[in-house]
């Protein structure tokens, strides 16, 4: 039976900001987000509707004080009405793709979640990292944004993402 007062303990992580964070990851780990960067464009992360297919996964190693983490790829199409909505909602380029990260912890325990953000503000540029939106759920934070042809992430409302977490 879960314990449904469960406090998560403060960790090192809890005092530090993400955008700082980003800055240290940046700096020691740099081999990580060149990786996230390269699996976000290669084409095996796009979906694919066939039962056995899965995101590629990167495990991430511990960084000030926390648990090192599992983080999956996904890139989806984005379809006409997406489009449409992202252009209505004032985006000045087309967006092509649906990127998200979704980071868990290897033993499933519940994840804090300035380091999940920290290590995508380490891949996006800090001037779009106001595009990005966080879909959390107790032991999983996923991070969704839409990219354009040349993978920059492109404005959009948080409400193109209702019902995402479900269906992920």
């Amino acid at each position: 039976m879960k314990n449904t007062n469960y406090r998560p303990q403060p960790t090192a992580t809890s005092t530090v900001s993400p955008s700082r964070l980003a800055s240290e990851i940046q700096f020691t780990a740099w081999e990580e987000t060149r990786a996230l960067t390269s699996i976000m464009r290669h084409p095996r992360s796009l979906a694919r509707p066939l039962v056995n297919w899965r995101p590629p996964s990167v495990s991430l190693p511990p960084v000030a004080g926390s648990p090192g983490l599992n983080v999956a790829i996904t890139r989806h199409r984005v379809g006409p009405r997406a489009k449409a909505r992202a252009k209505g909602y004032g985006a000045e380029r087309e967006p092509a793709y649906v990127v998200s990260l979704r980071f868990t912890h290897a033993g499933g325990d519940f994840v804090d979640s300035t380091t999940p953000e920290a290590w995508v503000r380490a891949v996006i540029d800090k001037e779009l990292i106001d595009a990005v939106h966080e879909l959390s759920s107790g032991t999983a934070h996923t991070f969704i944004w839409l990219v354009d042809r040349d993978f920059r992430p492109v404005h959009s409302p948080i409400s193109l993402f209702t019902g995402f977490d479900q269906a992920a």
